[in-house]
């Protein structure tokens, strides 16, 4: 396992580079090698359940891979739909991976991930075509976020929280992908939506081996 986790982290790097120093080519090549060593990484350490993890991985890479022609709306939707059932995939994961849940923890975390959601929204500012597909999309989202949160309170260990922060910087990522992605695209937007994103990846991938 360790040694797709290497070949993750120079990549990552390699991506972050390549982005700052406006290398177009170069970090779409390191973009769409982000997730391979990832599954390798998984299938090689996990101890249990892999499809839906697996799952998960395959469609968030075949998101970034549409997601490199995100300037043209077909595919940013068709890259949109790819991380959405991603996220699903996702949440089938944490459900297995659950026990009973916090009442509690629910009733405080939902009105907030409510409110967070309107926020986002007022903040991304979507255009009326793209509306209905970025509510459920933060709803989606903000689901795997509660899912990962209880996964969190029922373990209370490492690996818990590295499932929960990891969803939390996926939260960011999509957030700052959202903004941009009705926007010109900064360079630094662009440094802080694959830093988020790839920290997010490993968070959750790395919580689910070791929990």
């Amino acid at each position: 396992m360790q040694i797709f986790l290497v070949i993750f982290a120079i990549v990552s790097v390699a991506q972050i580079v390549f982005i700052s120093l406006g290398k177009k080519r170069l970090r779409q090549i390191s973009k769409v090698l982000i997730i391979p060593p990832l599954l390798g990484a998984y299938i090689t350490g996990a101890g249990f359940e892999l499809f839906f993890p697996i799952t998960a991985l395959i469609f968030g890479w075949i998101g970034d891979i549409l997601l490199l022609r995100k300037d043209r709306e077909i595919y940013f939707k068709l890259g949109l739909s790819s991380f959405l059932l991603g996220h699903i995939f996702y949440i089938i994961t944490f459900i297995k991976c659950l026990g009973n849940l916090n009442i509690t923890a629910l009733a405080v975390s939902i009105p907030l991930a409510i409110l967070l959601g309107i926020i986002t929204f007022r903040f991304i500012k979507p255009t009326r075509k793209m509306t209905n597909p970025v509510i459920i999309y933060t709803i989606v989202i903000e689901t795997a976020c509660l899912l990962a949160l209880q996964i969190f309170i029922s373990n209370l260990n490492f690996a818990g929280a590295l499932i929960f922060l990891g969803y939390l910087f996926f939260l960011v990522s999509d957030l700052i992908l959202s903004y941009y992605a009705f926007r010109m695209l900064k360079r630094l937007g662009a440094v802080f939506i694959m830093s988020f994103y790839m920290i997010a990846q490993a968070g959750i991938i790395l919580g689910l081996v070791y929990l």
